[in-house]
């Protein structure tokens, strides 16, 4: 048997692990850290919680700085390796809320649907299949399930667990798409977010019975206050973009919003307010991964700010990855929507 799992982690090119010994040389640690961090993984988190957007708490688990490395490393070695479904658009390394919003162009109709407490919702069996199911046996499947698990299912807070969603809903993912798309429906998901879109309204709306069920039968729950249809008349917003015919980007009433932040660096009582600068800057460059045309707008409005307000805030806006003349930031491409202050 050992060997038949040994065939499949090489198909998948992930390490082989068979033991404390063999997950201690690996990983450098100590088989008495590994132990710490598996047997009492429930010991090494914080806990605090965070007022959500729409109301109510979210419960955030952060980890130690040992457990958090190690499970940075099960990410890097393991689960990045392992590939999930073509529906899904969220928290995978090189995607944005773009590639969400993009397979839903022209759409008439739009479907968007939430689903409550995703993490929570998913439990530490879930995660032991998964490491099982590539190979690993029960004791390394069982070592791994406990670093990547807290209070028996997945926290708000883990490197892993946006990788272990995305995969444990593989199976969701599928059902959904096979019935959805033989109805010329179009599915994504984004984390939590799960969005349908077609031309004819009414068939759209029709799908919500078997998809809801689909999803309960796969233990998930949806939030009914954010379910929302929008048709023709409405705006067809998915994850925090506006889809309309041949494009999606920002929206105009977000572009503005973003548009008043830049031209309040120009003003004297904001001239040590570093953390807008630190906002605008991100805002752009979100712009940069997910509207085009409107970040073309976005540099030369910020040019014509610093021809007319120079020596202020303004001046040290830099934006990463656009034209030769702008100045590069070291700063990393935002791929989810900025906070708003």
């Amino acid at each position: 048997m050992a060997k038949n799992e040994n065939i499949r982690l090489n198909m998948l090119g992930l390490p082989i692990i068979q033991s404390i010994d063999d997950f201690s040389q690996i990983t450098h640690l100590s088989k008495y850290t590994l132990h710490q961090l598996s047997v009492r993984s429930d010991f090494h988190y914080k806990k605090f919680t965070i007022k959500k957007k729409s109301g109510g708490t979210r419960t955030i688990c952060q980890p130690s700085k040992n457990l958090k490395g190690l499970q940075a490393w099960v990410l890097v070695n393991i689960l990045n390796k392992l590939k999930v479904s073509d529906s899904c658009k969220g928290f995978e390394k090189g995607s944005s809320t773009a590639d969400n919003a993009r397979p839903h162009i022209n759409a008439n109709c739009m479907l968007t649907i939430d689903l409550s407490d995703f993490f929570g919702t998913i439990t530490d069996i879930q995660v032991y299949n998964v490491f099982k199911s590539i190979g690993y046996n029960k004791l390394i499947s069982t070592m791994l399930t406990n670093i990547c698990t807290c209070d028996n299912s997945l926290p708000q807070g883990s490197p892993c667990s946006p990788k272990l969603a995305n995969l444990i809903t593989w199976k969701l993912d599928k059902r959904i798409q096979g019935f959805v798309g033989k109805r010329g429906i179009t599915y994504t998901r984004y984390a939590d977010d799960l969005s349908f879109s077609g031309l004819h309204p009414a068939n759209t709306v029709q799908i919500l019975p078997v998809v809801k069920s689909i999803i309960e039968d796969e233990g998930f729950r949806i939030n009914l206050k954010k379910t929302r249809v929008a048709g023709a008349s409405r705006a067809k917003r998915i994850t925090g973009l506006i889809v309309s015919n041949n494009r999606f980007g920002l929206g105009t009433k977000k572009y503005k919003t973003v548009r008043s932040k830049i031209y309040h660096l120009t003003k004297p009582s904001e001239q040590k307010n570093t953390t807008l600068l630190n906002e605008v800057t991100g805002w752009i460059s979100y712009l940069n991964s997910v509207d085009k045309p409107r970040f073309r707008k976005v540099l030369k409005y910020v040019e014509e700010l610093k021809k007319k307000h120079p020596k202020t805030l303004v001046d040290k806006i830099t934006i990463a990855n656009t034209v030769p003349h702008v100045k590069q930031s070291s700063q990393p491409l935002r791929v989810s929507e900025p906070t708003t202050s």
